[in-house]
């Protein structure tokens, strides 16, 4: 039976303004059957707890073999020619469980905590350029090189190769929104090459980093084999690049637009483990949750899904449903419920690298705020621009003001005599 089409064409933006998302529809019912931008028919899930219930639904499966035939078409990363779509995001049990406990034995939390030291020198030797200035772009100076940075030293990524790979990670994460097919496949083949040589690398002269770690690892004979382990490594690379650098920015663009909020953070910082979870609520780095595909019809909210169906989870719809978060529109960053929070999925495919993410937003909120006194936004909240995407919520730039440090890092002279 051929899929049916969407009610409604809904436009790019729409999707991260949960606002938006439900005047368009017309209603707070918690499944819709809609057209996304790219023409592509799809299940909408917007309630929180239908979100958690479809993301933990065994029927509901990432490979596009489940898709009905008409909807291959809009899927470019399980083409043939795009072969770094073969890791843990992407795929289903047993496969799924495998790769995943393999690739935790490498990235664990231990070696994440022990990151923090080096992402704090990366934050304040960031800050250190802008401080006496008295205005930037924090995009450009902070939310963007410092994943990049932290993720790349992990992987054991070369500093003088982070600019190519910043920017053949941005044609990956523009993915049905302002990077066509040929450019995604390019960038695959790009990254398929380049991870080849360093995974041959790291086979001759294992080091501390993660590709090495994932070479090392194995669990009863199971190893990931050598195409899921380049996939693996992008997978860390892209995923512990872009969802960092939207939470980083829209968490400080949401700290600029409530004052009240960072007068709070700044004088009790003991708040900053709610406040980012809160931030990853208000305005979630993710806006949508796509390529689920229903093996058999399921049931979710009495609304039922069809067999072969795409199912899209909106994460920042759900993050705002009013049933699981009194007054979803108000930012409190004294806000409880961390476990309904949908900005790094949920069920299996929860993500790997969120204690990551989590870090580096504590860090960069915090040094930003001991740091930089009088910030401000230094353009009109409606003249921001975000990136064309429907999936991911991205700022382009987020220029400030602040109050220029004219001595960033002093010198102490007892130590200079």
């Amino acid at each position: 039976m051929p899929v049916p089409q969407g009610e409604q064409n809904l436009t790019t933006e729409v999707f991260a303004d949960p606002k938006a998302l439900f005047a368009t529809l017309g209603s707070r019912q918690p499944l819709h059957r809609i057209s996304l931008p790219d023409g592509m028919p799809a299940v909408l899930v917007t309630g929180n707890r239908e979100a958690r219930q479809a993301l933990s639904d065994p029927r509901l499966v990432r490979s596009i073999t489940a898709a009905a035939p008409e909807l291959h078409k809009y899927h470019p990363l399980a083409s043939d020619d795009y072969a770094l779509s073969r890791h843990m995001l992407f795929a289903d049990p047993p496969d799924h469980g495998r790769m995943r406990k393999l690739v935790s034995t490498a990235f664990t939390r231990r070696r994440v905590e022990q990151m923090r030291p080096r992402i704090q020198q990366i934050t304040d030797d960031l800050i250190d350029v802008i401080a006496a200035k008295g205005e930037a772009d924090l995009v450009e100076t902070l939310a963007l090189p410092l994943p990049i940075a932290v993720i790349s030293e992990m992987l054991g990524v070369p500093f003088a190769d982070r600019s190519e790979f910043e920017r053949h990670a941005e044609v990956l994460t523009g993915i049905n929104a302002s990077s066509g097919f040929d450019a995604i496949i390019a960038a695959g083949r790009w990254f398929d090459e380049y991870l080849a040589g360093l995974v041959q690398q790291r086979r001759r002269e294992p080091q501390d980093d993660l590709i090495s770690g994932m070479l090392a690892a194995q669990d009863k004979g199971d190893r990931l084999t050598d195409v899921e382990l380049r996939s693996n490594a992008l997978l860390l690379l892209s995923a512990g690049f872009e969802t960092t650098v939207n939470l980083i920015a829209n968490g400080l663009l949401a700290l600029l637009r409530h004052p009240e909020a960072m007068a709070a953070l700044r004088s009790e910082p003991n708040l900053m483990t709610t406040a980012v979870d809160e931030l990853l609520r208000y305005d979630s780095p993710v806006s949508c949750v796509t390529y689920h595909f229903a093996q058999e019809p399921v049931e979710i909210g009495g609304f039922e899904i069809r067999s072969g169906e795409h199912v899209v989870i909106a994460a920042a719809a759900a993050n705002h449903d009013p049933t699981v978060f009194a007054a979803p529109s108000r930012l409190d960053l004294r806000r409880e419920g961390s476990g309904q929070i949908l900005s790094f999925s949920h069920g299996i495919h929860f993500c790997l690298g969120a204690p990551l993410a989590r870090l580096e937003g504590e860090i960069a909120f915090g040094t930003v705020l001991r740091r930089l006194a009088g910030l401000r936004l230094a353009v009109p909240t409606d003249s921001l621009v975000w990136k064309a995407s429907f999936v991911l919520h991205r700022l382009e730039r987020l220029p400030v003001t602040f109050t220029p440090d004219r001595d960033p890092n002093p010198i102490d002279s007892v130590h200079t005599v």
